[in-house]
């Protein structure tokens, strides 16, 4: 790890807080987060959007939000960290182990509805510099997802591309409890 975790002091309540909730829904205080708290309004920031992308969206279930992220974790190549990570949450909300392996193979894999695999190919063409989001594909993801779905979709997009690059440019290790089997 290239910058120091910073532990929550007994004078830090709100940090305390901060890792006390964090314990309570991973199990440990997650090092990405532990990395942060050197900022603490970054820290603030990234996790309010972080659960703004992910509070409940009938219309983008947290499957389909999982493996946008696994894929764009991916093609960042953040595979110590959020390759695992996306691949253990996947896991825990009962994704079938092909689906999660056949990924990267999603638009000829028929493990994947039409509408995951449009989604996917928008988080493809705004993570790969040299894809471009056109006007005629936006008006494709217009015909299946409502605005206000596509401006969510868009920052999960945004927020998750910022993670996989701030834990792989500061070689944050992968906690362990994303190390383990949910299924087991």
């Amino acid at each position: 790890m290239r910058v120091t975790p910073v532990e929550a002091r007994e004078n830090d309540r709100q940090l305390q807080s901060v890792y006390a909730s964090l314990e309570k829904q991973y199990g440990a205080a997650l090092n990405p987060l532990k990395v942060m708290a050197h900022n603490p309004q970054v820290m603030k920031g990234v996790m309010q959007l972080y659960g703004a992308v992910h509070a409940h969206n009938e219309h983008l279930p947290d499957d389909l939000k999982e493996l946008i992220s696994l894929r764009i974790a991916q093609i960042n190549a953040c595979r110590n960290y959020c390759v695992p990570m996306h691949t253990y949450m996947l896991r825990k909300l009962g994704t079938p182990e092909e689906k999660i392996q056949a990924i990267a193979r999603y638009v000829t894999s028929d493990l994947y509805s039409p509408i995951e695999k449009l989604a996917l190919e928008y988080a493809e063409r705004i993570t790969v510099p040299t894809m471009t989001v056109t006007e005629s594909f936006f008006e494709h993801l217009k015909e299946h997802f409502k605005e206000a779905d596509l401006v969510e979709l868009t920052a999960l997009i945004g927020v998750i591309n910022l993670w996989t690059k701030v834990i792989d440019a500061l070689e944050v290790p992968l906690d362990d409890v994303f190390k383990l089997n949910p299924r087991t």
